[in-house]
């Protein structure tokens, strides 16, 4: 991989100005400039320490990620948790700068409107087009310190996949219910499983050493243009909800293999 592509998607550090202003360069030129304080500026560098204080912060964050914006009620029946203890995690989210509020236009005769929450924009406009990969630093004393917050992103990353994933059994079981309906199994399937271009839906492939630096060549051209189309896309104001998630992985399968023998032999 040419350094010039390297220094593009993984800049070392995040680039904030003296006048808080962090700057995100697009392909093209393009550059996005977005204020934030010191108090933001932290959180973007702890963003997934800070979730990963509870797992449930995740399980809201994702439900905000597809709906955009959710009341307290809404959200205490999707995680099935009750409302005192979501309310509790929504407060402590909103104080580490993760998520806003704000009262719904709505209101009801009588009744007090709800609050709404959302994702905080401004600093998720920075971490989607922050680097996939942040270098270590320079300095040895600081290396433990970010070899921590990297285990506790991938760990952070693992679970989200895992809930993700896990809501595929509900809608396979309801396209099976639906199997005795031929209009309305095609209708499922056209939708949710009928990807012609990109068949199989999952799959994956295994790659030497030899071959990895190729493979990590196109792929930081392809993780590239995802951020610019996500960027895109959360600049389009007629997006209301999202029906999909992308998932991708690269992973070092022979090692994974090996310390689960070896872990194996040890038990």
């Amino acid at each position: 991989m040419s350094e010039e592509k390297d220094r593009r998607v993984r800049p070392d550090k995040l680039k904030v100005d003296d006048k808080k202003r962090y700057t995100i360069s697009l392909r093209g030129g393009e550059e996005i400039k977005v204020d934030l304080n010191d108090r933001e500026i932290y959180t973007v560098e702890n963003w997934f320490l800070l979730f990963a204080k509870h797992n449930l912060r995740f399980d809201i964050w994702n439900i905000l990620q597809i709906y955009n914006e959710a009341n307290i009620t809404q959200i205490s029946n999707m995680v099935e948790q009750s409302k005192s203890t979501v309310a509790r995690h929504l407060k402590l989210m909103e104080k580490d700068g993760l998520i806003l509020s704000r009262k719904s236009d709505k209101t009801q005769q009588g009744k007090i409107p709800p609050k709404l929450f959302s994702k905080n924009r401004k600093l998720l406009q920075v971490v989607e087009n922050s680097p996939i990969n942040i270098a270590p630093p320079d300095d040895p004393s600081e290396l433990i310190e970010f070899y921590k917050k990297q285990i506790q992103t991938y760990r952070a990353t693992i679970y989200r996949y895992k809930l993700l994933l896990d809501l595929l059994n509900p809608l396979l079981d309801d396209f099976e219910d639906h199997l005795d309906d031929v209009d309305a199994a095609k209708e499922i399937y056209d939708k949710y499983f009928n990807f012609s271009k990109l068949e199989p839906w999952f799959s994956y492939a295994y790659f030497s050493g030899k071959y990895y630096d190729q493979l990590t060549e196109g792929f930081t051209e392809h993780v590239q243009k995802l951020m610019e189309l996500l960027a895109v896309q959360n600049s389009d104001p007629d997006v209301k909800d999202r029906e999909y998630t992308y998932i991708n992985a690269i992973l070092p399968i022979k090692a994974l293999v090996e310390i689960y023998r070896r872990k194996l032999k040890e038990e």
